[in-house]
């Protein structure tokens, strides 16, 4: 089964490696989606793929996605509705 997940994120996200990891993480669960920092420096993700892979990398945003990072907060919503994504984007490299 496939979901969707809506990530923001808040906080220390900025400068600290965030969007990179985010994008090495989802393609090493196949996940497919984008990773994107808004006019407020907040973090918005929008990814799906197999429930159980988007549940891993649930996980990896709830531990806290970079060490450089000193705290940081998010909301999280699941859709059942996909968009279709066919790779993982970033708003850099």
């Amino acid at each position: 089964m496939k979901k969707r997940a809506h990530i923001h994120m808040h906080g220390d996200v900025d400068g600290v490696g965030f969007r990179f990891l985010v994008k090495q993480k989802a393609q090493s669960l196949s996940l497919k989606g984008y990773c994107m920092q808004n006019e407020q420096q907040e973090i918005i993700i929008d990814i799906e793929g197999d429930v159980n892979h988007l549940d891993e990398f649930m996980e990896f945003i709830q531990k806290g996605v970079s060490p450089l990072s000193k705290e940081n907060a998010f909301e999280i919503e699941i859709f059942d509705y996909l968009k279709g994504y066919t790779k993982m984007e970033t708003d850099i490299v």
